[in-house]
This record gives C-alpha cells, sequence and structure tokens, in this order.
C-alpha cells in the first residue's frame, strides 16, 4: 500500500470536534511583532494564510505541524500557489516543506480562506524528522548522464536541469528519506519489443537519482498569414452522429478545425508512431475538406464538450485554469502495439491527446469516438495542471486512473439530470477489445477489486493503477448514488464539484486513498458549508459510509 513517508492531517471548521481550534486561530491572528489582533480584511490572503500557518506551528492544537526537527533542522513552507475557487467562494493557499533549504517532495500544506481572510479549514502532509545528509556527493550534471544514459537520450533533450529535494524511496517494506535529484518530463526511447498487455503508456518520465551515491532510485511516469474567422457548423462524427462544432474560415474559403474561443485544435498524425516522431507532433492541421475527416470531428467536438463542462459546470477555464491550448491528434500508432496502423489505446502524452485505432468490421475506428475516454484522459491533463500532481504508480497512480475515470463518467453522463439513468461502463463505445473496460458500479465484472481487502499488490502496470483504480472508483459510485429517503444525496453537479475540488486543491503528488477520503470530506466541509446543519449532516454521511464501505479509512 502507500507508504509516502509524510505525516497527514486535516482540520476545518465544519468539524464539531475542530470548530474550536479553527475559532482559536481566527482570533489569535496577531501582526509580525506579536502585537494586538490585525484585521483580516486587510491583509492579502498569502499574508493572512502565513500567518494562520505560523499560529499552527506554535499550536498544540495542531500537533501535525513542527517549527524545527529533533535534530535543529530548520523548517520553512514556501508558498507554492494561491488561487481563488468560486465554486466556495474560498481562497486557497498552499505551502510547500522545505528542510535546511531543500524541498520535500509530495509535502503540501493548504490554507483555505473565506471572503473575510479567516480560515476555513487546513490540511496537508509534511514529514517530521529525517536523518538525511543534506549535502550532495554527485554534481547535477552527473546525476544527469545517468538519467540520459537509461532513456537513451541527449542532455540536450532534457529541457530542466536536475534538482535537490528530499525523496521519499518506498521500494522497501519501510522506506527511506534520500536526497536527490529530480530531473522532470524526461522523453524516453523504447528499448526493445513491448510485452503484451496493457499499453505502458505514457514514455515521459521524472527520473530519481540518489544524490550521494548516484543510483537510479525511481522513475515516476508522467499519465503544443490570413485572418481566420470562427463558423459554427454542424458535422458527422466517427459514430455517424451529427455534432455542432466550431471551425475557422479565411476569406479564401479555406476551412479548419480549430476553436479559438475554446482554444481547442485537431490534428491528423497520419499513423506515425509516437515515439519515434515525438518531435513531429501534433501532426498535419485536419481542414480544407471537401469532406471532413469523422474521427477528427469526433475529437474535436468531445473536447470542446470537455472545456464546456470544465468552464459552465466547474468554473475552470480550460485545464491548466487559463484557457491554455487543448491540443489533439487522430491517427497515432506506437510502438507498443505491432499491428499498424492499429493502436488500441489513447493517452494524454506530451502535453495533448493522442488517440489511437481498432479494426472494426474491416474499419478503423478511433478511440476520439468514446466521450467517456476523451473526458478521462484531457482529465489527466486537468490533474498534470493542479498542484495534485499524482505520480502514476501504485495508490497514487490509481488515485490518477480513478479521478479521470470519475470525472470522465460525470462528464459523459452530464446531459442525463437523474443520475438513476446514468451509464457506468467505460469505453463501451468501442465496443470490444480496445481500452480496457471498466465499470464503476462494479468494478468486479472486469476483474478489479471493489474493497481494499482485495487490493492487487504487482509490479505490472505501475503497481496495478488500472486495476486498483476500481476500489476508490467504487467509493465515488456510492457517493454519486448515495440516497436518503429514495432521494439522492446529491446533484449531478455536487458530486462534479466535489470530485473536482478535492483533486485540485486539497490532493499532492504521493496522496493514497485514505488522503482522497480526507480530500473529498475537506471539499464536502467547504462547498457546502452555508446548508442546513441537518444537510450538511446527511452528506457527510453519505462520503464516510461510502468509502467505509469499500474499507478505505481517513
Amino acid at each position: 500500500m502507500t507508504n509516502n513517508g509524510l505525516n497527514s492531517f486535516s482540520i476545518h471548521s465544519e468539524d464539531e470536534g475542530q470548530a474550536p481550534a479553527i475559532r482559536a486561530l481566527n482570533a489569535g491572528l496577531v501582526d509580525a511583532n506579536d502585537g494586538p489582533p490585525v484585521d483580516n480584511k486587510a491583509l492579502d490572503p498569502e499574508t493572512a494564510a502565513r500567518r494562520y500557518l505560523s499560529q499552527m506551528i506554535e499550536s498544540p492544537r495542531v500537533p501535525a505541524i513542527r517549527a524545527a526537527e529533533p535534530d535543529g533542522a530548520k523548517t520553512e513552507f514556501r508558498t507554492l500557489r494561491t488561487e481563488t475557487v468560486p465554486l466556495t467562494d474560498t481562497t486557497v493557499v498552499k505551502f510547500t516543506q522545505y528542510r535546511k533549504r531543500i524541498p520535500v517532495y509530495g509535502s503540501m500544506v493548504t490554507i483555505e480562506l473565506d471572503e473575510n481572510n479567516e480560515i476555513v479549514g487546513a490540511n496537508g502532509g509534511i514529514v517530521d524528522e529525517m536523518d538525511v545528509e543534506p549535502v550532495a556527493k554527485i554534481s547535477p550534471e552527473r546525476a544527469l548522464k545517468v538519467v540520459c544514459r537509461d532513456a537513451g537520450i541527449n542532455p540536450s533533450d532534457v529541457a530542466e536541469p536536475p534538482k535537490l529535494y528530499y525523496f521519499f524511496d518506498n521500494s522497501t517494506d519501510e522506506g527511506e528519506w534520500r536526497l536527490c535529484y529530480i530531473t522532470t518530463s524526461v522523453p524516453t526511447k523504447p528499448k526493445g519489443k513491448r510485452s503484451a498487455g496493457r499499453p505502458t503508456m505514457p514514455q515521459v518520465y521524472d527520473y530519481v537519482i540518489d544524490a550521494h551515491t548516484g543510483k537510479l532510485v525511481a522513475k515516476l511516469p508522467r499519465a503544443k498569414t490570413a485572418t481566420w474567422t470562427p463558423e459554427d457548423v454542424d458535422l458527422t462524427d466517427g459514430l455517424g452522429r451529427t455534432r455542432r462544432v466550431r471551425i475557422e474560415r479565411n476569406s479564401n474559403g479555406k476551412k479548419r478545425l480549430r476553436d479559438s474561443t475554446r482554444n481547442i485544435e485537431t490534428y491528423d498524425f497520419k499513423f506515425k508512431r509516437i515515439e519515434i516522431h515525438q518531435a513531429s507532433l501534433p501532426g498535419q492541421e485536419v481542414g480544407n475538406p471537401p469532406d471532413w475527416n469523422p474521427s477528427a470531428v469526433s475529437a474535436h467536438a468531445n473536447a470542446q464538450e470537455v472545456v464546456d463542462f470544465l468552464l459552465n459546470t466547474l468554473k475552470r477555464n480550460g485545464l491548466d485554469g487559463s484557457g491554455g491550448q487543448v491540443r489533439s491528434s487522430i491517427n497515432c500508432t506506437s510502438t507498443e502495439d505491432d499491428e499498424a496502423p492499429v493502436w488500441r489505446n489513447a493517452a494524454w502524452f506530451d502535453d495533448q491527446m493522442v488517440y489511437g485505432q481498432r479494426d472494426v468490421d474491416g474499419e478503423l475506428l478511433s478511440y476520439a469516438v468514446a466521450k467517456d475516454v476523451v473526458a478521462h484522459e484531457l482529465v489527466h491533463g486537468l490533474t498534470d495542471n493542479t498542484t495534485a500532481q499524482l505520480v502514476y504508480e501504485n495508490e497514487s497512480g490509481a488515485l490518477n486512473e480513478s479521478y479521470s475515470d470519475i470525472l470522465g463518467t460525470i462528464i459523459a453522463n452530464h446531459g442525463e439530470p437523474n443520475i438513476a439513468k446514468w451509464n457506468w461502463e467505460f469505453g463501451e463505445d468501442l465496443d470490444g477489445s480496445g481500452v480496457p473496460l471498466r465499470d464503476l458500479s462494479d468494478p468486479t465484472l472486469h476483474g478489479d477489486p471493489d474493497h481494499m481487502d482485495d487490493y492487487v499488490d504487482t509490479d505490472e502496470d505501475y503497481g496495478g493503477v488500472h486495476t486498483n483504480s476500481g476500489i476508490h472508483n467504487k467509493a465515488a459510485f456510492n457517493v454519486i448514488t448515495a440516497r436518503k429517503n429514495r432521494r439522492f444525496v446529491f446533484t449531478p453537479d455536487e458530486v462534479a464539484a466535489l470530485f473536482y475540488l478535492a483533486l485540485s486543491q486539497y490532493l499532492r503528488p504521493t496522496s493514497g486513498f485514505s488522503d482522497s477520503r480526507r480530500a473529498v470530506e475537506s471539499a464536502a466541509k467547504t462547498l457546502f458549508r452555508r446548508n442546513t446543519a441537518a444537510t450538511k449532516a446527511k452528506k457527510l454521511t453519505a462520503i464516510a459510509a461510502a468509502f467505509d464501505a469499500v474499507g478505505i479509512t481517513g
């Protein structure tokens, strides 16, 4: 199970047992010179959050945070990000932990403030103590050589140089903290023939090198001059359905599958292999037909629906929250599948979507036709653009997959307001082999566990990320379908907000299933804090029961 070396904590004003501690923090906000209480509203959120954090460090009510470790090492908390959250009318300030001026990988403290800069709640995961020599014995250049040798690339192929972190190595039963160099987003070249089974995408890793010995500690998988005028048109997609999409047309009548309003672009990769021809991504722009490619229409229309859902339901402007580009390439193949032009996969790869295709009765069917598959993979992109950035292995990797399944399923069913009529199967439009089918309502139908008692401990599939995601998926299904007096406890938009907030505001790179339960509960306490006491209690009870039923404890 997950062992990330961090001590997790969570306090919230809506928790009856923790409310006194929150009130004490709000009452005790003082200035930097230990003077009288200050006006919270006069402070900017980051300053207020840092002062609350300082109080928490000194407070016996929050024993999870300490100012210094037993060996006298100074612990710092540096600002990671400040975000406004329209769904909850709160501001979230996130800090990461440093020890002797070196960051602790995966650590985070989240301080949530209301409109008056009063603390609503706090949670996170930090390390209390570690016995690690903080001075590197090898240079960054030597670490980079180790990375490049394993990846089969040149130093010039690496965008960011290695950086020092304290990293918890959980490759042994007890695990241990190490001083390591981490090099992010390293593209790797395939080595030999891939084994059969589930695809091993993505082929991009964060490399972790021991800064004392130079040994490879871990590879962490990580699941771009005429005037154009927008025009809405009806086109036929890969399933023969009519879809309304936005294209662009110039003064010469040339058309292209691009939506500048939503910043969505769709390309054709012409069945090239993405690992070998990665530099050629995204491929040829889809445009100037007499006939539009139906697979491209599916990719474009489904991406459009995902982006609209994020904006209209979750108040998020695109995958990165800033309206950044959403790029898709159809007709992709891979070294993982020798049956080109068949490639049974879709993936978030190199900061964009890539879609494979499979043979159906002699015709190629693109994975872009399945809205839930498209939404699933785009949520991987969303995850990469949050502070969660869930590491793609073991429990954190299973969470990465599960949150994509959960939000993908919610988005695919969004047109149906009655949850009782929702479709819980994932990828059914592909009708057979391809992306392994999953069912949130009963993961065991496809061989996946639905309880922690059946957690699969394996070295395959990055620690069983697709398999063990079934446990968390079942917990989410229990939340979404929870009923009280025959009525659903949550609306579709509420469950979407609940899991989105848990992912984007409370999870950390090495979070496990228990962390996710606490994240969902914290999100609920903030999201529903203005509900009546009875309604809040009903919703929190439903969440607790949903996770209890699958053996995920808090």
